[in-house]
């Protein structure tokens, strides 16, 4: 019975040994697996602290400078500040939102809407769609400079071009339709349009050949006309120019009574002014042609020419003044002398009278009366005429200023039109004839004949006509001879124009092709030029409806930089939510799903690596930072919480296994006794 309650409680103590051992190894994986446990929460928490993101530094709309998150909102929105920025993808399609996207599509709908845009004419369905992009972000281009300054007062035709009605349209010589007026929205993109049309090139065309075979046509005949001049000759067949030369010799030659008149010149005065009447015979016939009234500049060179020619030493001198100044009453005048003629044509007259002169000869005149007289009632409108006898010294100046008149005159006075006797004359006028009869059809559609040719450069002229009266240009000008071409119907005031033959050059080689007859654009862009001439360039520049204090030029160019992109590599709609996702955008730059582009100075768009943009930085998470600081401290604690907990499991299980493996051993040696002992006793 001993031995068998011994081995009964060797058995127990054996079966907890066992279960101690495997208490403490399933203890220690514990605290291996808390090892791995801290090692995990370590490599978080340094994720944590290695983790950037993507910030960008731009401008709000107020110029204010921000650092906030990188996605596609903060990236390309609008400050007259920032840089611009686009987002492509793979198919190299421009991002854009989803605000973008209909107004884009909105503007198209409208331009093909348009019924002045002709089909197929897509330059002019993108340039409409473009200014219906811009109405959208409330951007207008205008001026309100010129109704300010009520700059089209003084011509009627100011205004109509101010409101719009500038016509430009062309039609090529194989259209058989009939040209259609084309109104412009505005005097500004009129004015550009007709600067650039094909009827403003054509005229420039034309008016440049004018302008140069004029030129050469002036250079032949004033060459001519200086043959002419150095080949008059006097009764003796002396030249003028080798007359003129001996006279400014004479003139110059030795003054011995210091009157300031050479004594050759006094000696031989008369031979020169004799010379004067002989070649001035041939003269007047080849003098411009002018109106009674001697306005014309050559009336008057020839008049006065006469007048000098019509001079003799004891001739009198006339000089007549009119009105008459009123220097006082009749009675004093008739005091100084002057003979009194007021029944006929009330005139005053004044002699050379010796008792009469002042030191210098000249006539001793009343001095004005005070009270202003109007010479005893009889008004004012009186002649006052100074006779004076000529004498000797007054001759011998007449002849020398009667030639040196005529040397400074002489050339402005003739016609060049009487001089065409040289075959270089001839040539050259023919040519001259051509250009401005091709020129005359272009502006009025017909030839308006050779008597009008040097004017077809005066635009004044062409629109208005003469002056009404040559010396008071404030009375206007009188109607034009003709009218200019238009594309404007009849009804309107327009006159039907034909085709004109203009050499063109292609490929350096000269064509003739017909163009149409239309001289509106270039009236127009006269008008403009002259109004701008009188009050300035105008202030036209693009306004922003929505809010008129911003910088409109600036969001004008950023929103055409887009439309033009979106226009030529095609744009995908990014949906809102990613739009406003850094996680996203981050994301797809890192992984190359999208690629960068920036607008450069030139309004370019040119590709850009974000990491190389210095707008662009990367940041430290500080949020994420602190979470897993926390969660890190927190899974350490109770890491050691449990380390602390098994370590005092192991050291009881080994207190307990100690305990168990003394009385094991107690008991054992006991057993071994016993049956030692026994085995003795059988022995025995």
């Amino acid at each position: 019975m001993g031995l068998a309650a011994s081995q009964a409680r060797l058995l127990s103590i054996t079966s907890r040994m066992a279960d101690n051992e495997l208490r403490s190894q399933l203890i220690n994986n514990a605290k291996m697996r808390l090892a791995t446990d801290s090692s995990r929460a370590s490599e978080e928490y340094i994720a944590a602290l290695n983790k950037t993101q993507l910030m960008i530094t731009n401008y709000d709309l107020r110029g204010e400078k921000q650092h906030v998150d990188l996605n596609f909102t903060n990236l390309t929105m609008y400050s007259p500040l920032n840089n611009q920025y686009g987002l492509v993808n793979k198919s190299g399609q421009l991002l854009v939102s989803e605000l973008d996207t209909a107004r884009y599509e909105t503007a198209f709908q409208k331009a093909k809407e348009d019924k002045e845009i002709e089909e197929g004419d897509t330059e002019g369905l993108n340039a409409k769609a473009l200014e219906e992009f811009l109405k959208q972000y409330g951007l207008v281009k205008d001026t309100t400079y010129f109704e300010q300054d009520k700059v089209y007062e003084f011509n009627k035709d100011m205004q109509r071009i101010y409101e719009g009605d500038m016509v430009y349209e062309y039609h090529p010589a194989t259209d058989t339709t009939k040209p259609e007026a084309i109104r412009v929205s505005g005097l500004h993109y009129g004015y550009e349009k007709s600067k650039t049309s094909v009827e403003y090139g054509v005229y420039e065309a034309l008016l440049d050949d004018y302008k140069t075979k004029d030129s050469a046509y002036t250079k032949a005949v004033k060459q001519e006309m200086k043959d002419f001049v150095s080949n008059l000759k006097d009764g003796n067949g002396t030249k003028y120019e080798d007359i003129y030369k001996q006279l400014m010799a004479d003139a110059a030659s030795e003054d011995t009574d210091g009157d300031g008149i050479g004594d050759a010149l006094k000696a031989n005065y008369t031979k020169y002014h004799d010379a004067m009447k002989t070649m001035w015979n041939s003269v007047p016939a080849k003098l411009k042609q002018g109106d009674a009234s001697g306005e014309n500049s050559a009336e008057v060179f020839k008049a006065q020419m006469e007048d000098y020619l019509k001079m003799e030493v004891g001739g009198v001198l006339r000089e007549e003044t009119t009105p008459a100044p009123n220097r006082g009453s009749l009675a004093d005048y008739i005091a100084a002398g002057a003979t009194i003629d007021y029944k006929n044509h009330k005139i005053i007259t004044w002699h050379n009278d010796p008792d009469s002169e002042d030191e210098n000869g000249n006539p001793i005149l009343p001095v004005k009366d005070n009270t202003n007289a109007d010479l005893d009632g009889l008004g004012s409108e009186w002649t006052e005429v100074i006779e004076s006898t000529i004498s000797e010294e007054d001759m011998i100046n007449a002849v020398q200023q009667m030639f040196t008149y005529f040397q400074s005159g002489i050339m402005y006075a003739l016609d060049r039109n009487k001089f065409t006797n040289t075959d270089e004359t001839k040539e050259a006028r023919k040519e001259y004839h051509d250009a401005a009869k091709k020129l005359s059809q272009f502006i009025y559609g017909q030839d308006i004949g050779v008597q009008f040719y040097d004017n077809l450069d005066d635009m004044e002229w062409i629109l208005y006509g003469d002056f009404i009266d040559p010396t008071d240009p404030t009375k206007g000008r009188t109607n034009a001879p003709y009218f200019p071409t238009t594309a404007l119907d009849p009804t309107e005031g327009g006159v039907a124009g034909e085709y004109v033959d203009v050499n063109d050059k292609i490929n350096g080689e000269e064509v003739t092709n017909k163009y149409y007859c239309n001289f509106q654009a270039i009236k127009d862009v006269y008008l403009c030029d002259k109004m701008m001439d009188l009050y300035g360039t105008p202030k036209y520049t693009w306004i922003d409806e929505n809010n008129p204090d911003e910088n409109a030029e600036a969001k004008a160019k950023w929103y055409t930089n887009l439309f033009q992109r979106m226009l030529d590599g095609g744009y995908k709609t990014l949906e809102k939510g990613l739009a406003n996702s850094q996680e996203w955008l981050q994301f797809a730059l890192e992984s190359s799903l999208i690629s960068m582009e920036q607008v450069n100075k030139d309004n370019t768009w040119v590709s850009t690596m974000y990491s190389n943009c210095s707008d662009i930085t990367e940041s430290t998470v500080d949020v994420d930072i602190t979470i897993a600081e926390a969660k890190y401290t927190k899974t350490m604690n109770q890491i050691q919480a449990k380390d602390k907990r098994y370590d005092i499991e192991l050291k009881n299980i080994d207190t307990e296994h100690n305990s168990l493996q003394t009385e094991y051993d107690s008991i054992k040696s006991v057993m071994d006794k016993n049956v030692e002992r026994n085995f003795k006793m059988f022995q025995a």
